[in-house]
């Protein structure tokens, strides 16, 4: 009889252990924070001069940012991001030539929490109806709570030649 209790106690801790992991996951059992994700649109409108033909173009839009952050128990914070610029357009002011963003780009950052860095995105803007094409690189400004909330903000803009 005393078996039989014995066995029947050990079922039902394992079993509510496995409940427990199950309920809390995997990470909070490892020390680490559930992963956050967070999609972000970071509006973009500014006119650029270039050393270009097209000495000034006008870029508005947005940039779509994907952002998936992960807290260890020692600390340390990853975040993972894709960023989009197919949402950024642009207009020659001198030729009225239109311009389409095309580039993705990925990142990835650890670091103590919270933590803040900076990341250059390149691009390319082709212009309508011509093999043209210019190059675009955004500075972004990329900052991670202590909740793992993320913000974006915009630094520095400019525009190479690419033909």
């Amino acid at each position: 009889m005393n078996k039989r209790i014995l066995r029947l106690s050990m079922f039902s801790v394992a079993s509510t252990a496995m409940a427990l992991l199950s309920v809390f996951g995997v990470a909070a059992a490892q020390g680490q924070s559930p992963p956050v994700s967070a999609a972000r649109r970071i509006p973009f409108n500014r006119t650029l001069t270039t050393a270009c033909k097209e000495k000034r173009i006008r870029l508005s839009g947005e940039f779509q940012v994907q952002y998936k952050v992960t807290r260890d128990a020692g600390g340390q914070t990853l975040i993972e991001g894709d960023i989009n610029a197919d949402r950024i357009i642009g207009s020659g002011l001198a030729s009225r030539g239109k311009y389409q963003a095309v580039g993705v780009g990925r990142l990835e950052s650890s670091g103590p929490s919270p933590t803040s860095f900076t990341y250059v995105f390149n691009f390319a803007l082709n212009r309508s109806g011509t093999a043209e094409s210019l190059m675009g690189h955004v500075k972004f400004r990329i900052s991670v709570n202590a909740h793992g909330v993320v913000t974006t903000k915009v630094i520095e803009a400019n525009v190479d030649c690419a033909t």
